[in-house]
């Protein structure tokens, strides 16, 4: 299943043509991973996640999700669809990288040397340059807020690397 999360403006409303992607296997999957893009959501439960956002968005007369989590999923996510919060999108459709060739793998393998800090940017540049990956450490230099996301986890919440989806069926996509 692959959504787009509409990103809100000022007073609330959902903006159309912006937003992420964030694809996984199956509708709970998509919701765990919504639900875990900020620290401040991560110490509820999803149900409770999943309660707020609606209400949020319904009022606080947002009927209960049903109580099997797939389910709940399914229909929390139909729900914000209807008020144009989230947007199905085609599995079929790869999500393209937001990185350079060769990105994941010079990271890595600064990162499994243990010659420096991943925060330590400059050296983090100056190890890839030195491993032969010039286009990569370019990249980062101009793209320092996108690599200090994919160092902290964020990108493996919003574009998992192994999964193209399942083709379950969730909310009629």
């Amino acid at each position: 299943m692959k959504i787009k999360i509409h990103s809100m403006a000022f007073d609330g409303k959902p903006i159309i043509d912006d937003g992420r992607i964030v694809q996984a296997p199956t509708c709970l999957e998509v919701a765990e991973r919504m639900h875990h893009q900020t620290p401040f959501t991560a110490d509820l439960s999803l149900r409770e996640y999943q309660r707020r956002v609606l209400a949020k968005i319904e009022g606080d007369s947002a009927t209960p999700l049903p109580d099997d989590p797939e389910q709940a999923a399914a229909e929390f996510f139909t729900r914000m669809a209807r008020h144009g919060w989230v947007e199905f999108m085609p599995d079929e459709d790869p999500i393209e990288s937001p990185y350079p060739d060769r990105f994941q793998k010079a990271v890595k393998a600064v990162r499994d040397s243990g010659r420096t800090n991943m925060f330590d940017i400059p050296v983090v540049i100056d190890l890839i340059r030195e491993m032969g990956c010039p286009e990569v450490a370019l990249w980062i230099t101009g793209h320092l807020v996108e690599y200090v996301e994919f160092i902290i986890g964020e990108p493996k919440i919003f574009f998992s690397q192994t999964g193209n989806g399942s083709g379950a069926s969730c909310a009629g996509k």
